[in-house]
């Protein structure tokens, strides 16, 4: 019976004439079992920030590297700042919405990382989801590069990152790269890129079947009907 139904009968129901019958013993609530669920779930929702303060700057990381245009240097945990507008579930899943990442690389220069929701996948927190994640970077002399992908899915287990659903990335200067699917190792800094992979710009356009990039030695190979145009100046 809800609390409404409750005060509703007890508005409508006469006053009893019959003597107050003696109080019996006073009944003591146990609140051990919602002081635990209550911890557990401080704990989880602590555990999911921390995943995400790394979620989010690895994904970042894949979607510019996937065009070399700018080489990701390692965040320092304490530069960085992450709020969110809600903490809550969708379908029984611990979800984070509109999570926002802010913070500066090693050179100062400032980044914005945002994402519609992101999602813990059942209960392992180290798995998450991402939706319509955008990465705002900040270059050298003022020029500025964004980055977008429509879903991703990190785990932290295995150390990997699947973008998908789409990825694009524009910089002021007009060039802007196109794909379907990144496949990341982040152990070892590989990507592949199983889809086609278009670009253009003021130099000229690109086009290949397949791609792969390793960030370590920042070599990046085109596969499969590779076609390059290059505009020249007047």
């Amino acid at each position: 019976m809800s609390r409404r139904e409750s005060v509703s009968q007890a508005v409508v129901q006469p006053l009893s004439n019959a003597p107050a019958q003696p109080a019996g013993p006073v009944r003591r609530r146990d609140w051990t079992a919602r002081t635990r669920d209550t911890a557990l779930n401080a704990l989880r929702y602590s555990r999911f920030v921390t995943v995400m303060k790394r979620a989010l700057p690895i994904t970042a990381a894949a979607l510019i590297a996937v065009v070399v245009i700018y080489s990701f240097i390692p965040r320092q945990s304490d530069k960085l700042s992450m709020t969110w507008g809600q903490m809550g579930h969708i379908d029984n899943d611990l979800a984070m919405l509109k999570p926002k990442l802010t913070g500066a690389d090693r050179k100062g220069r400032p980044f914005v990382i945002t994402a519609d929701a992101a999602i813990q996948e059942g209960p392992n927190v180290k798995r998450v989801r991402l939706k319509n994640v955008q990465a705002d970077f900040t270059l050298d002399r003022s020029r500025w590069l964004n980055a977008n992908a429509t879903q991703g899915l990190v785990d932290m287990d295995k150390n990997t990152l699947a973008l998908t659903g789409g990825i694009a990335v524009f910089s002021d200067d007009g060039y802007e790269l196109l794909t379907a699917r990144a496949d990341v190792d982040l152990k070892k800094g590989a990507f592949v890129g199983p889809s086609e992979v278009t670009g253009q710009g003021p130099n000229g356009s690109l086009r290949a079947d397949t791609f792969t990039f390793d960030q370590k030695t920042e070599r990046l190979v085109l596969n499969g009907n590779v076609r390059m145009t290059i505009t020249g100046h007047k």
